[in-house]
C-alpha cells in the first residue's frame, strides 16, 4: 500500500531531487503523493524540474522494491516523518532545504517551542564549560529547548545542563540513529531520549563520516529560533553553523572570550561582525523578547541516592578542575574505587572528564 512515508522516500530517491527541489516540490503539490499523481506536463507546468526528471515520476513503478529499501532504513525503536507531515518541526520547514524527512526519537513535538541552538568548541576551555553549562542551565529552566549535536565539548556540557536543569533538549545526529556517536556520550543520548528527541536526516548504518557534519549543521541551526556560539576557534564547525544560520534568516549570538585565546578568535569576529553579545542569559531573552522565569532557581543535585564513596567523591568536586589522583588522596580511597566510582557519576551526569585525567562537576 503506497502512503505518504513510501512516497516521499521514492522520489526523495528520484535522480535529480535533492532537498531543494523536493521541498519546492511538495510546496506546490502539498504532499509527495499528490506528485506521483500528476501528468508530465502538469508538472512540467510548475517549472522546477525538467521534463526528464518528471517522467521518472510519472512512470514511477518500484514499490515493493522502494517499500523494503525504507523498511531497512528506519532503525528499530525509531520513528519516521516526512515533511508534508503537520508534526514535521515547522521552523525547520520553512528553510531553503529542509530535509525530505527525518528519523527521531522521542517527543519531536517540542521542537516547535522557543529553542535556542548553542554550538562551539570540542575541546572548551574552562570558561566555556562553564559558561555553556551557565547559559544552557538557565534557559532550560525557563522552558527554553536546546539543541545541540551531541559532540564533546560544549555541546556535550549543553545536554548535560539541561538535563540537569530539569529542562528539554534534542541532538541533531550526522550519522543513523542506530550509531550513538561520540560513543562517550551513549548514555548521554538515552538521557535526552527519555523526554527530549534524538533525530537525523540519515538513515540506519550511516556512519559518521566527517562529510555528514556541515549537513547536519543546517538542521541544527534550522530548527532553533537562535544560535549561540560559545568558543570557535578560526575555522570550526561551530562557525559553519552560525553562517548556516544567517543564512535561514536566524539569529545569531556569541560570548565574548580573551582576547589571546585561539579558542575565542570565532567568537570575537562574529560580534565584529554583527552577531548579538551575550553576557548573561538575560541578553538572549532581550533579544527575542522572552520572558525569564523569575522562579527559576539553580538546581542542586539530589545526591541522596548516591551512595556513600559517591557522595564522599561528588562532594569534593567543583567547577574548577581536580585531578584523579587529588581526588582519591582526598577521599582516602584506593584508584580503583575511585576510578569506578567517577565513572558511575559520569555515567549520572553529574560530572565532566577533562584531558589529563581531571574532571569538574557537570
Amino acid at each position: 500500500m503506497i502512503d505518504e512515508k513510501l512516497a516521499s522516500w521514492a522520489l526523495s530517491h528520484i535522480d535529480g531531487i535533492g532537498a531543494v527541489i523536493f521541498a519546492r516540490l511538495i510546496n506546490k503539490f502539498g504532499t509527495a503523493m499528490a506528485i506521483f499523481e500528476q501528468s508530465t506536463e502538469d508538472i512540467l507546468e510548475s517549472e522546477i524540474i525538467s521534463r526528464s526528471c518528471a517522467e521518472k515520476i510519472v512512470s514511477f513503478k518500484k514499490w515493493d522494491e522502494t517499500a523494503n529499501s525504507l523498511g531497512q532504513a528506519i532503525p528499530s525503536g525509531v520513528d519516521f516523518i516526512t515533511l508534508s507531515d503537520d508534526a514535521y518541526p515547522s521552523k525547520l520547514k520553512n528553510i531553503n532545504d529542509p530535509p525530505p524527512y527525518l528519523f527521531y526519537v522521542g517527543n519531536i513535538e517540542i521542537l516547535n517551542r522557543p529553542s535556542i541552538a548553542i554550538v562551539g568548541s570540542r575541546k572548551p576551555s574552562d570558561y566555556g564549560f562553564r559558561m555553556a553549562s551557565k547559559m544552557a542551565g538557565e534557559m532550560a529552566s525557563s522552558g527554553i529547548v536546546i539543541i545541540s549535536g551531541l559532540a564533546y565539548g560544549i555541546d556535550g556540557a549543553s545536554h548535560q545542563a539541561t538535563l540537569e536543569a530539569g529542562g528539554l533538549t534534542a541532538a541533531v545526529f550526522g550519522c543513523g540513529l542506530d550509531i550513538f556517536y561520540p560513543p562517550g556520550h551513549s548514555a548521554l543520548a538515552r538521557r535526552i531520549a527519555e523526554t527530549g528527541c534524538l533525530l537525523s536526516e540519515f538513515e540506519k548504518g550511516t556512519k559518521p563520516e566527517r562529510f555528514n557534519f556541515p549537513v547536519r549543521n543546517r538542521i541544527v541551526s534550522g530548527l532553533a529560533d537562535g544560535v549561540l556560539v560559545i568558543e570557535a576557534a578560526e575555522k570550526s564547525g561551530a562557525l559553519v553553523t552560525a553562517s548556516l544560520a544567517l543564512e535561514q534568516g536566524r539569529e545569531v549570538l556569541a560570548i565574548p572570550g580573551s582576547v589571546d585565546s585561539k579558542l575565542s578568535f570565532g567568537t570575537n569576529n562574529l560580534i565584529k561582525q554583527g552577531a548579538t553579545t551575550v553576557t548573561s542569559v538575560q541578553d538572549i531573552f532581550d533579544c527575542f523578547k522572552w520572558h525569564k522565569a523569575t522562579s527559576a532557581i539553580e538546581k542542586t543535585p539530589d545526591i541522596s541516592r548516591l551512595s556513600k564513596n559517591e557522595q564522599t567523591i561528588f562532594t569534593s568536586i567543583t567547577v574548577q578542575p581536580i585531578h584523579l589522583d587529588e581526588i582519591g588522596r582526598n577521599a582516602g580511597l584506593g584508584h580503583g574505587i575511585t576510578a569506578e566510582v567517577l565513572l558511575n557519576l559520569e555515567m549520572k551526569g553529574l560530572i565532566i572528564r577533562k584531558p589529563g585525567n581531571y574532571v569538574v562537576k557537570a
